[in-house]
């Protein structure tokens, strides 16, 4: 057995104390040297590169043995092989100046360096140095509150971070730190990788920044619910409810609310279509062909165009793979029924469906039905983008009134609650059984999947069309409040305003973005009676939070967020018209 003559550990032979100094007296010259001489040398000269000589300080000495570092890093990865079963102690420096770091006196008087600075309340700051050499804390350093620190001064006086901005490179989103722009990064941009960043200050000049932290943050951070919820927001909105704002929030009820007698005419040239259609569907159809019927008539909110969704499925048993959740709400989906000889070109070899070639052929068969039926004459089909899940058709079917906005949408039904989806509890709705009945099944459409991913001719997009409908149909059912309904209502006018403003603009941002933003604001509803101007703005508020913020959580998924494919132009278009119509909500003019 041979000794280290440095620390006196016992090792077989001269590569097992090679090793060992290696690692635990890195700092130390590879001969090693007398405890003698160490315990009288605290200095030691070495040569620089330029050939100047300079001093190098061992200035942090271990308190378990003699052996001493020029920093404290060096003297915690001693303590860490050497000591490792002693717990480490604060350490002194011999020279004062040496650290910048706050000191402490032990029970003996004796001044320790702190490796990490703390606040009032025991938060770590850890500090890193800029490129020249001031020293700030990190973004996700705390202040005395808790809050993230903004700011210190650094050597030369000026706050470091005042005048920072973190720009987006996705979009022109700009932030005052990193974490601000790597929540909003996971919360707009999840299907990017983070880069690394450039922060550019007051002077212009820029300095790259890494990313220690763009995976780490959990999604339930970054796609949370507003920062106030409604009826919070609500309590403390102390602005004044205008006659204006009032006349304009009953004037608007007027012109979204359909009457009875509209949305019966409307209900009942629909009905009359359907059953045409679905008729003739399972006479050129082997299948057996079912159907359920969403849009604006459920919830009798008056449209330009009138708006109806048909959800359109066989009687065919399929699965979902839902323990494959690489792409959160896209999922592939398989035939479960015994041979269907009609499908057979939708169906691959392992037995999944194509949903492409299962859109394809279900579009050729609605080709045949409508140039059968009679109502057929009075519809027009509409070429939409290719990616669309729905055939869609104009439907004149009331005379002197704008024709019907039709969608056809090829689905499988899904029994049972997908296990990927947040179970329901909703409080403002006072049956048990319509929240049941709502989680009895599901949908998969051809939505076509914005992701990369190997199977991407195979995905399915999960929806929630029956549960959205009965949500909303009962919204109003817990009595707490009538203005439910009204509210979203008012949010589909401003959609549909802003639609016929800017013809084309306003393509991607649709009734199901709406939907997945009020099911929250229904949840946070003020318990108390409220005036509707009030309940009604600080939703604005919100709203137009969420389009800043490109985000708008799926109410029924966890971590999805409906805006994330919205193109940011069309985002900036709707903010500002939500900021129009908040404004007048306060009876101010806009401001320029």
């Amino acid at each position: 057995m041979k000794k280290c003559d440095i620390c006196f550990k016992d090792y077989k032979g001269d590569a097992g104390i090679r090793i060992h100094k290696s690692k635990a007296h890195k700092d130390e010259p590879l001969g090693g040297a007398s405890t003698k001489d160490k315990q009288s040398k605290t200095k030691t000269t070495i040569q620089a590169s330029y050939g100047d000589h300079q001093t190098k300080d061992f200035k942090f000495k271990c308190k378990f043995c003699d052996k001493r570092t020029e920093t404290e890093t060096g003297l915690r990865i001693h303590h860490g092989i050497v000591h490792k079963g002693t717990n480490y102690p604060e350490h002194s420096s011999t020279d004062k100046k040496a650290s910048r770091t706050k000191s402490v006196p032990d029970a003996h008087g004796i001044t320790y360096p702190e490796p990490f600075s703390t606040d009032e309340k025991g938060s770590r700051t850890k500090s890193v140095q800029d490129a020249h050499g001031t020293t700030y804390p990190e973004p996700s350093s705390t202040d005395q509150k808790g809050s993230g620190t903004k700011s210190v001064p650094d050597a030369h006086g000026g706050n470091h971070t005042d005048d920072l901005q973190f720009n987006c490179k996705f979009c022109d989103k700009t932030f005052q730190t990193e974490r601000g722009l790597k929540i909003h990064h996971g919360r707009v941009h999840q299907d990017k990788d983070f880069p690394g960043h450039c922060y550019k200050n007051s002077t212009g000049s820029t300095a790259a920044t890494k990313d220690p932290y763009a995976k780490s943050v959990a999604k339930e951070e970054l796609l949370r619910s507003p920062s106030v919820p409604l009826d919070m927001m609500v309590k403390i909105d102390k602005a004044t409810v205008t006659d204006q704002a009032i006349d304009r929030l009953s004037d608007q009820l007027e012109e979204c609310k359909m009457s009875k007698k509209d949305s019966s005419a409307a209900s009942e040239a629909m009905n009359s279509f359907t059953d045409s259609f679905l008729t003739e569907l399972n006479k050129i159809s082997k299948l057996k062909w079912f159907f359920f019927n969403s849009g604006s008539f459920y919830d009798k909110t008056r449209n330009s165009p009138d708006e109806f969704d048909l959800m359109i499925y066989p009687d065919v048993q399929v699965s979902v793979d839902f323990d494959d959740k690489s792409v959160l709400g896209f999922y592939k989906v398989k035939m479960v029924s015994t041979r269907v000889p009609e499908l057979d070109g939708t169906v691959t070899r392992n037995d999944y469906i194509r949903p492409e070639a299962y859109k394809t052929y279900v579009f050729e068969l609605f080709d045949r039905v409508l140039q059968k039926i009679r109502e057929g004459r009075r519809v027009t089909k509409r070429v939409k983008s290719r990616n669309s899940p729905a055939y869609t058709i104009d439907y004149k079917a009331i005379p002197g009134k704008k024709a019907i906005d039709v969608d056809l949408v090829p689905c499988f039904k899904i029994e049972g609650w997908p296990p990927v989806a947040k179970r329901l509890d909703p409080k403002w709705i006072s049956y048990d059984s319509v929240v049941h009945n709502a989680m009895k099944s599901c949908d998969v459409v051809c939505k076509k999947c914005p992701h990369d991913h190997p199977d991407n001719n195979l995905l399915w997009r999960l929806s929630f069309a029956k549960a959205e409908k009965m949500l909303m149909k009962h919204a109003n059912s817990s009595g707490d409040s009538t203005f439910k309904k009204d509210a979203y209502r008012f949010i589909k006018l401003y959609i549909c305003n802003m639609k016929d403003q800017f013809p084309g603009k306003i393509q991607k941002f649709s009734s199901y973005c709406i939907k997945q933003f009020i099911f929250t604001e229904f949840d946070n509803w003020p318990k108390k009676p409220t005036e509707e101007v009030i309940i009604q703005r600080n939703i604005l508020k919100h709203l137009i939070e969420g389009l800043e913020e490109r985000c708008i959580p799926n109410y029924f998924l966890q971590n999805d967020n409906v805006l994330q494919f919205i193109p940011t132009d069309e985002l900036n278009l709707l903010c500002r018209g939500m900021k129009m119509e908040y404004e007048k909500l306060l009876g101010k003019k806009r401001s320029k």
